[in-house]
């Protein structure tokens, strides 16, 4: 299984970007089979990122799709509608679900926690055993499931993990969990000459649709 993910920074007023946001997602998903959720960078991103996301079988289904939106005139119309809220081009990532089995969408208002990091390319093995390993541990630790993916595209080595929480108290419940244990800061040290230095990133996004 795949998740695909659409990224873009927006400008403008909360008042035309956020429905906007949510309008694409209910169009998508009224329209293609895709089911897609939309979300809101809180920290981490530049300021008025979005992202949508959906699981996909393939990268194959994902285009069969994607193709028929692009031939939508009612999909073309909404995009050009809001051309001048993007500030920048997006970018859209593919990554292959390693760890963890999709579950039924998270509520509106859930929060997720991502987290990316790119190993060294001689090392891929041992990142993708520790990656899975921390997983398992900080599962155990918070009580909620966490996906490990890798990038299919972009830079090689990339590895994610992604924690949902089904609100901002429960995230932040988890994140006090995990800086009171001990053993999950002393996992942290075995990513020496695995991963490369300064290479991770955490950020957080809320879903709005």
């Amino acid at each position: 299984m795949l998740l695909f993910s659409r990224v873009l920074t927006l400008t403008g007023s909360p008042r035309r970007v956020m429905p906007f946001a949510a309008e694409v997602t209910g169009y998508v998903n009224s329209h293609s089979s895709l089911q897609l959720s939309c979300w809101a960078a809180s920290f981490g991103y530049p300021l008025g990122t979005v992202a949508w996301s959906a699981i996909v079988e393939s990268q194959a289904a994902l285009v069969g799709e994607t193709s028929k939106l692009l031939g939508d005139d009612g999909y073309l119309d909404m995009v050009e509608k809001a051309a001048d809220l993007v500030s920048a081009p997006g970018q859209d990532t593919l990554r292959e679900i390693v760890y963890g089995a999709p579950g039924d969408p998270p509520p509106i208002g859930a929060v997720s926690q991502v987290t990316t990091a790119i190993a060294a390319t001689d090392r891929m093995a041992d990142a993708l055993g520790w990656a899975v390993e921390i997983a398992q541990h900080v599962e155990g630790v918070i009580g909620a499931p966490v996906a490990v993916l890798t990038e299919l595209f972009g830079q090689l080595g990339g590895i994610t993990w992604i924690a949902v929480q089904p609100d901002i108290a429960a995230a932040d419940s988890s994140r006090g969990k995990l800086a009171a244990d001990s053993s999950y800061l002393g996992k942290l040290v075995a990513t020496k000459d695995v991963f490369l230095p300064g290479s991770g990133q955490v950020g957080q996004l809320t879903r709005i649709a």
